[in-house]
């Protein structure tokens, strides 16, 4: 008993692992738990005298519940599946008479036939749900790209620098996750905020295009009027990202359109936002976009050497950006002509 209410109690902690995200790890080793659990219960059964019909009503329970433990690791079932029954077999024909033996090997049979095809059943679930997952997740990467495409279509002086800022913010979160310091964000956190960096001028597409693309310095009114693009980015994706599956995306993306413009400092627009207050994902983007602007043409200058440029961006080191970040910046740009 205590050995059957234990291997419950395994499974039920790996699902609530599984449901909170922990790591693989964690995952393992309660399948290995639960496994060694199970083997030796079969064991034990075996050798109980009087036990001639016990198996049928006991050891298939455990085989039914291993598929739904470790389904994402077919070779491990199907060889827990065999060691267990092998154990059990061996046991039986050990300590028990020989019609008890050919039940329970009738038993174990069955009870692998039934485990087998329980696994297909599940393993046919999770390809049904994967498939539709990647379906759903190209049809957002379309309306992504479709968005941010309009937007860089009316702005004239930006040609290529969503696929440029997507590319620093590619390398930025990559030595970010070689990091101590971040190394409790999970992987969504980067892959996310990868796909989100193309929305981050979204907003401009309700800019006038007097303002957008004048060849001059922008007034002060005019001016006041290109930063609402943040807020206005915001809005967009509230209206066409909210009801997205992936609320993280959501998240990041919404923080990334409306405070890529705030600085460290608390200087930036619209909130001014200071120091951590920001949102990571904005402080990375914020790196991005400016180094971008600086070494790009744009109708209104000509585009800066990368020397210069790579000055400006250490000097905004814990002022206009997260100088945690500046230092991981610089050797992504090192690390390109």
């Amino acid at each position: 008993m205590f050995l059957f209410c234990g291997s419950i109690v395994i499974n039920l902690l790996l699902r609530l692992r599984r449901g909170s995200g922990t790591g693989e790890l964690t995952s393992m080793l309660l399948c290995y738990a639960n496994m060694l659990m199970v083997c030796i219960y079969a064991g034990f059964l075996s050798t109980r005298p009087g036990n001639y019909a016990l198996p049928a009503t006991s050891i298939i329970v455990f085989i039914a519940l291993l598929p739904l433990t470790i389904d994402d690791r077919p070779i491990r079932v199907y060889a827990v599946m065999i060691a267990e029954t092998a154990l059990y077999l061996i046991a039986s024909r050990l300590y028990k008479s020989s019609d008890a033996f050919s039940l329970d090997l009738l038993n174990a049979v069955t009870f692998c036939t039934v485990g087998t095809l329980l696994y297909a059943v599940i393993c046919t679930r999770n390809v049904r749900e994967i498939n539709q997952g990647l379906r759903m997740e190209k049809l957002q990467q379309h309306v992504i790209s479709s968005l941010a495409t309009v937007v860089e279509e009316r702005d004239e002086g930006t040609g290529g620098h969503i696929s440029r800022t997507v590319e620093y913010v590619r390398a930025l979160t990559e030595r970010m996750m070689r990091q101590e310091r971040y190394s409790s964000l999970p992987d969504s956190f980067y892959k996310n905020v990868i796909l989100a960096a193309p929305m981050h001028d979204v907003g401009k597409i309700r800019i006038p295009d007097a303002i957008l693309n004048k060849p001059d310095k922008l007034t002060e009114e005019e001016y006041a009027i290109m930063k609402t693009h943040s807020v206005y980015g915001a809005e967009i994706i509230t209206k066409t990202q909210k009801d997205v599956e992936d609320g993280e995306y959501y998240v990041i993306a919404d923080n990334i359109a409306k405070y890529h413009h705030e600085r460290y400092d608390g200087t930036g627009y619209p909130d001014g936002l200071k120091g951590s207050d920001i949102p990571l994902e904005a402080r990375i983007m914020a790196l991005a976009d400016v180094y971008d602007a600086l070494v790009s043409e744009r109708v209104y200058k000509r585009p800066m050497q990368k020397d210069a440029a790579i000055k400006i961006i250490s000097e905004g080191r814990g002022t206009q950006f997260d100088p945690e970040l500046v230092p991981l910046f610089l050797e992504c740009l090192e690390a390109t002509p």
